[in-house]
């Protein structure tokens, strides 16, 4: 009796350490994150620009005027249809690759170049050197903060800008947005935050099979939303609400997003297509239309304009650059 007994209890600890075990593995064991697929086509009105422009890689609103720039090019149009162009079309070095519009001022910063206007018209140009490449801008706090491969710029008129070696110097950062108080710059495995532009805390991202290359952030309600990817594997969506604490929320089979947001809507634009959020919660992916890639959006005059590249084969005449025009009521909040 009793050695049944001793048996019973050794089967009984062995069974209660095996079930502890697996209740370990299954409370640590990672959640699984899932793939967004494409729910629709991105439709709209779509132009031809002229094949001087293709290059159109980014695009803001304000004061009634739309401004887009790009490799060489500079344009401004009141309604999205009709465009007049400025800057040295052949000129391989003026390569812009943000434009924002803040405290009253369209701000466009580059490869050894920012660049300001009033109106979207008229234009000052600040040569901060070749070696200074710029490819993100933001406005917060009475402030513009620019970052690239070369430190910090910053401005608070837009005009005057100061160059910090000191923050962020050896770190490519591609994207800074500004939210709940915070500036927020992303780039390979790192998430930099300041609330003075001055000051910053850094954060490593995981790896993640490249996912944590992060190219894109954008903040709304509270919330930063960061994407990251490099190959096959596409890109994650990251999430976080004090800039420090990151997540995975999902993935989506696509690269290169530029995140804005419009009317506190996210909107990334990306190679194949449109992620669209509301709340940085529940997401829609819808596909860019046959043979275009989106570079970015901007919202003004009751329509959104989506800017992006033609498919080219390197060797054909160079396509013309396309852009989308889609209504208010497409994304209404």
């Amino acid at each position: 009796m009793r050695q049944h007994k001793r048996f019973i209890i050794i089967v009984s600890s062995i069974l209660l350490i095996i079930v502890s075990v697996i209740l370990v593995k299954v409370k640590t064991a990672k959640p699984t994150i899932k793939y967004i697929e494409f729910s629709s086509e991105l439709k709209g009105e779509r132009l031809a620009l002229p094949t001087k422009s293709r290059a159109i890689d980014t695009i803001a609103f304000g004061d009634g005027v739309f401004v887009g720039a790009g490799e060489s090019v500079l344009g401004h149009s009141t309604n999205g249809s009709d465009w007049d162009f400025y800057m040295d079309q052949d000129s391989s070095s003026h390569l812009l690759n943000d434009v924002i519009y803040a405290d009253g001022r369209f701000v466009a910063v580059g490869n050894g170049i920012i660049m300001s206007s009033p109106n979207g018209i008229d234009w000052e140009e600040f040569d901060i050197g070749q070696e200074n490449n710029l490819h993100s801008v933001a406005y917060g706090n009475g402030k513009f903060v620019a970052v690239g491969m070369v430190g910090v710029f910053t401005s608070e008129d837009g005009i005057a800008w100061t160059h910090d070696r000191s923050n962020l110097y050896w770190t490519m950062f591609w994207s800074i947005c500004f939210g709940n108080d915070y500036f927020v710059a992303v780039g390979p495995y790192t998430v930099a935050y300041s609330k003075d532009g001055a000051r910053w805390g850094l954060k490593s991202i995981p790896y993640d099979k490249g996912m944590g290359y992060l190219t894109s952030v954008a903040c709304s309600n509270g919330k930063y939303i960061a994407l990251g990817g490099l190959d096959s594997h596409g890109s994650t969506i990251w999430s976080s609400e004090n800039a420090q604490d990151w997540h995975p929320i999902a993935k989506v089979r696509d690269l290169a997003f530029e995140g804005n947001v419009i009317d506190n809507q996210f909107f990334f634009t990306g190679n194949r297509g449109l992620l669209y959020s509301k709340d940085g919660v529940d997401w829609d992916y819808l596909q860019a239309p046959q043979g275009m890639e989106l570079e970015d959006v901007a919202f003004g005059n009751g329509q959104y304009l989506f800017t992006g590249l033609t498919y080219w084969d390197g060797n054909s005449p160079v396509p013309s650059a396309p852009i989308l025009i889609k209504k208010k009521h497409d994304f209404a909040p």
